[in-house]
């Protein structure tokens, strides 16, 4: 696949996440992005493959739209962002600095 293809993949592909709700969509390395996608009663760091367009691969919830954005935009994209309260996958939860897992 040529340059032009790629980037039109990766284009229709942000344009697909953008459609469902993404936002603050970015590349985390070649294979995986970053974005924050709105809940029911929180705001979510998401990353996925680029390409997937059935799921993703892990989710962090926050409190607010800012609270999500300020720890993506200070995240490298390794680990784990900082200041989340839920995360789904695992059952961990946060709360004031204590970290336990709801069974």
């Amino acid at each position: 696949m040529n340059i032009e293809a790629k980037q039109k993949e990766l284009s229709d592909f942000y344009k697909f996440l953008k459609e469902q709700g993404y936002t603050d969509i970015r590349m985390l390395d070649i294979k995986r992005y970053a974005a924050i996608f709105r809940f029911a009663f929180t705001h979510a760091i998401i990353v996925g493959q680029i390409g997937d367009q059935c799921g993703y691969e892990d989710r962090w919830c926050y409190s607010t739209y800012d609270q999500a954005k300020a720890a993506l935009d200070a995240w490298n994209g390794y680990g784990e962002p900082d200041g989340w309260h839920r995360h789904p996958i695992s059952g961990r939860r946060r709360n004031n600095g204590d970290e336990y897992i709801n069974y």
